[in-house]
């Protein structure tokens, strides 16, 4: 079957190829046959208005001039007309818009430069709950098959929901009273190499989805319409991994002998081979004379390659019922829903003390690599294999509905809505480590992800990881409920405007007000953990492990691994997760406990209050029309924290001895925290219309991101300061949230000069400057509580988010442009481009809170890409549609586990053609990430990598039938 489906691969290849060379030919052998009847996909409306990608483009330019402010959209007005793959590729094509990737996908986005929580998200208008730690929406379940438009507002007005500086994003649904009443069903199969390469698996999969539109016009009740959409996932989402452990270690150390790991530990500990690598200086007596003074280098605890097989399934629905009884007045009820599984099970080769007794080989001077980079060096460790399977559903659910009434000066309108995300994670895992410590030594001069010369420890033979003396973790069994997160949403508004005039400068007085309450319900760690074997029906623990070790081994789950890159791990010894789990426990799963509550569980509600006022005018300065707005909008928001707090005994250093805290079981109790603030946020928005072709914009305003909800947690996680003399001092490392956290707070100034030569041709320059103060994430501070320590109320200071006092800028500039070259002769009539360049600076400077931090420059704002790009090239004629989409970004911030990290730059090409048979059915054929691109993170430099993800391309080819 592998041998069959590569041939699949290079078919589909070829064919893409082909359609390419052939769209010549087709369009030259069309020509008479355009010229004589009009294509299936034009009507006559004054101008001819095609569909199709060049009538997405033309639809995106005239709703980007006709706005009322800096605007950037990809819109059709059909359901399934947006031929990405996802909501967030699509958003992907507009340009200062860049996206994380997740599972090789698209994922959350950041617009301007400014990361992914520093926008706000609305689909139809309201605001969008997730199941994320923070407020980032994941698009991913959002399937683009069912949404017809996609827009990024990049300046504000006093009606927008407030709660994004970088811009809004809005997601829209038809109505169905505006649309064409339309039958649709497409089935698209994917192929993916990777997936193809484990056994059992054949490298597909597949996305189907159904969609009726229709109206009912002139009714004894009025015109009603109906939509309504249902899309089935069903793939793989294959990746192969490189990882290291978040928290890297500043070391100047070197072994003296790193080969000695047998002996008593004295002669170990003279070798510098029986403990981690650190700063000299601080280390004992003895272990300073197992080591010799190297430059300092950065190291990181474990080194893992993973293999993964994936599985995930989406359903998803969208549906909207519209009903105009009169000419004046209409209403729309619309729902969405979604449900995700996502399922890996992953095989783990594992480094697990890759710290311990380190003999540099190569460090990162700053040269060929980066200052402090380990590039290369010889240790030992404890090797493991490591099992887990990790599932995650995901559920979304939302409805709204919303009224409007048109008077003869008056309009009225409102709308209610709800949404709620809730997703639960789990998971399951086994290990088996070698008896001993293996001497090592591992390279990464040639490629990010190394290669390691285990010496003579075979890694591919399963005895090689059978322990003999079994203790506490060697062999664990763990069953997790690792995140069960909540996210409500629930919110009404109501808008008026009234027309003043026609002709005077006040054209319209428009205000609102909207209310709504968010909720986030997160119980995190529910742990059912087995730490060592369960003995039992006469076996000890060691002899489960022994029978374990010969009945629950696997061959390698893939024919291959991390193929992009120049490692020697290609496979390694593999035992059956579940089989292991039986043999260690007796049982499938393992009891999870009856009470989870914990210190870091979080329940928050966030009420908002907003209420707004805004006029629109219009006049002439100068022979030159304008027209724009201005209004304010006052916004006060009420947060109301419950967490958990335990009793502690504390016990401070004393004459060296290590500090400690222990929690006193069974006094958990609940603990309340409050905050508030408010805002006047005002806009103005001025266009003038320079000629026919030509407008000038300018946009001016205050907007405010909230912090992370998760962040307002008053539960504390007691951490000591092992060095602490005091109670209050070994308390100072314990972890709380901040209640009283403000949102950021940015002043914005835009200017957009846009040029429309035609309906298909439109550039624009755009420049911003930003002025930003209360960045709270990644700041901490010393946070003023209390705990009851030692039986006594004790308040001391915690380590909670902070908000940055300092005011920080944000400046950049965007180019776009799009036409279509319909003016030139024969085939290239058909030929059109579109894209932009996004330049953004911040001086925004985030220390590494971790033991590095020292060493190492400050980290910029999270998200914040210098460099954002993306181009689009298509071609349509004689029913053929092809189009090459690529986009770029800089490297960025992505900071993880309380330590600054970053993102590598990278590029993605998408490839895509569809071809009409007839006027009902279109063939389709994809290429997503055509150049392979790996997802590179590093920390604490460039050339100190912490993670590699490599996929592969993904394949799609199918049929449409539209009716």
């Amino acid at each position: 079957m592998f041998n069959h489906t590569r041939r699949l691969r290079t078919v589909l290849l070829a064919s893409a190829a082909l359609a390419v060379v052939a769209a010549p030919a087709l369009a030259q052998d069309a020509a008479a046959t355009a010229q004589a009847a009009p294509q299936e996909d034009q009507t006559d409306v004054g101008d001819v208005v095609v569909t199709g990608l060049r009538a997405t483009q033309r639809s995106s330019i005239e709703f980007k001039r006709s706005s009322a402010v800096i605007v950037d959209a990809i819109i059709n007005d059909e359901i399934g007309s947006l031929p990405d793959n996802s909501v967030a590729d699509t958003l992907e094509r507009v340009t200062g818009v860049t996206a994380d990737r997740f599972k090789g996908n698209a994922n959350e986005l950041s617009v301007r430069g400014l990361g992914p929580t520093l926008s706000f998200s609305t689909f139809n208008g309201r605001e969008v709950s997730t199941a994320g730690p923070d407020r980032s929406v994941a698009f991913q379940q959002f399937p683009s098959e069912l949404v017809n438009g996609v827009l990024v507002y990049k300046t504000q007005q006093a009606d927008f929901v407030d709660g994004g500086i970088a811009g809004v994003i809005e997601l829209r649904s038809i109505r169905p009273l505006e649309a064409k009443p339309r039958l649709q069903f497409e089935y698209r199969g994917v192929y993916q190499e990777k997936d193809d390469a484990i056994h059992g698996r054949d490298g597909m999969g597949y996305r189907a989805n159904l969609s009726w539109t229709n109206r009912w016009l002139n009714t004894r009740a009025g015109d009603f319409g109906l939509s309504v959409g249902y899309q089935h996932q069903d793939q793989a989402s294959p990746e192969d991994y490189y990882t290291t452990n978040s928290a890297f270690i500043p070391c100047n150390t070197d072994a003296v002998n790193p080969t000695v790991i047998t002996g008593t530990s004295a002669v170990q500990t003279a070798a510098g081979t029986s403990f981690n690598c650190g700063l000299r200086d601080r280390l004992t007596a003895a272990q300073r004379a197992g080591t010799t003074e190297s430059p300092l280098y950065f190291a990181t605890t474990s080194r893992t390659f993973r293999q993964i097989a994936t599985k995930e399934t989406r359903d998803g629905f969208m549906g909207s019922l519209q009903w105009r009884p009169s000419e004046r007045l209409d209403f729309l009820f619309d729902t969405q829903y979604s449900k995700r599984s996502s399922l890996e099970n992953r095989n783990q080769l594992a480094i697990t003390e890759a710290a311990r007794g380190i003999d540099p080989i190569i460090i990162g001077d700053g040269g060929r690599y980066s200052e402090g980079a380990l590039i290369s060096y010889r240790g030992n460790s404890n090797i493991e294999v490591q099992n887990e399977d990790r599932l995650r559903d995901e559920e979304y659910k939302a409805a709204g509905l919303s009224g409007r009434w048109n008077g003869d000066r008056l309009r009225l309108s409102g709308d209610v809505s709800y949404s709620e995300s809730h997703r639960v994670e789990t998971q399951k895992s086994t290990n088996m480590r070698s008896p001993t410590r293996v001497v090592y030594t591992l390279d990464a001069s040639d490629d990010v992800v190394p290669t390691v010369d285990f010496g003579n420890f075979d890694i591919t033979d399963p005895s090689s990881f059978l322990t003999t003396t079994v203790a506490a973790n060697t062999n664990y069994a763990r069953y997790r409920r690792a995140t069960d997160r909540k996210d409500q949403l629930a919110a009404v508004r109501f808008d008026g405007v009234y027309d003043l005039s026609q002709t005077g400068f006040f054209r319209s007085l428009n205000a609102g007000v909207r209310y709504s309450e968010h909720t986030r319900k997160t119980d995190l760690a529910n742990n059912g953990d087995v730490n060592i074997p369960i003995a039992r029906d006469g076996m000890t623990a060691a002899q489960i492990v022994a029978q374990a070790n010969q009945n629950c081994r696997l061959a390698f789950p893939a024919s291959e691994f991390m193929t992009q890159s120049s490692t020697n791990l290609r496979k390694w010894a593999t035992f059956d997760n579940d089989c292991l789990f039986r043999a260690y426990t007796g049982r499938d799963t393992n009891p999870l406990m009856e009470d989870s509550r914990g210190p870091e569980d979080i329940n928050v509600k966030e009420t908002i209050s907003a209420v707004y006022l805004m006029t629109t005018f219009g006049g002439e300065l100068r022979n030159t029309p304008f027209t724009g707005n201005f209004g304010v909008r006052y916004v006060k928001t009420e947060v109301d924290s419950r967490g958990f707090r335990s009793e502690v005994l504390v016990t401070p250093s004393v004459g060296g001895s290590a500090a400690t805290i222990v929690t006193v079981p069974g006094t958990l109790s609940e603990i309340r925290g409050t905050g508030d603030y408010d805002y006047w946020l005002p806009s103005a928005n001025v266009n003038f219309d320079l000629n026919d072709r030509t407008r000038l914009r300018f946009g001016a305003s205050r907007s405010i991101a909230r912090a992370g909800i998760e962040d307002f947690n008053v539960g504390i996680n007691p951490q000591p300061d092992t060095t602490a003399t005091t109670v209050q001092g070994v308390l100072a490392n314990s972890q709380t949230g901040n209640p009283n956290l403000k949102p950021l707070d940015s002043w914005n100034l835009d200017a957009s000069l846009e040029y429309y030569l035609n309906r298909d041709t439109a550039f624009s320059f755009a420049v911003y400057h930003k002025w930003i103060k209360n960045a709270s994430f990644d700041a901490v501070q010393p946070f003023t509580t209390s705990i009851i320590a030692n039986g006594v109320e004790t308040t001391f200071n915690a380590v909670a988010p902070a908000n940055d006092p300092t005011q920080r800028q944000l400046t950049g500039f965007e180019i776009t442009g799009s036409t279509v070259f319909s003016q030139l002769p024969g085939l290239w009539s058909g030929l059109g481009v579109s894209g932009g360049y996004n330049y953004a600076d911040a001086d925004f400077e985030f220390p590494d809170p971790s033991a590095v931090g020292p060493y190492v420059d400050t980290a910029g704002l999270r998200g914040l890409s210098r460099h954002n790009a993306n181009a689009s090239v298509f071609w349509e004629g004689a029913g053929l549609q092809l189009r090459a989409a690529y986009r770029y970004r800089s490297e960025y911030s992505k900071p993880n586990s309380n330590t600054n990290r970053s993102v590598r730059g990278s590029g993605i090409l998408n490839l895509s053609a569809n071809y009409n048979i007839n006027r009902n059915v279109q063939l389709k054929l994809q290429a997503l990430n055509v150049t392979n691109a790996r997802d590179i993170m590093y920390k604490p430099g460039y050339d100190a990598v912490t993670e590699v993800s490599e996929g592969n391309t993904q394949y799609y080819f199918g049929v449409r039938f539209r009716y």
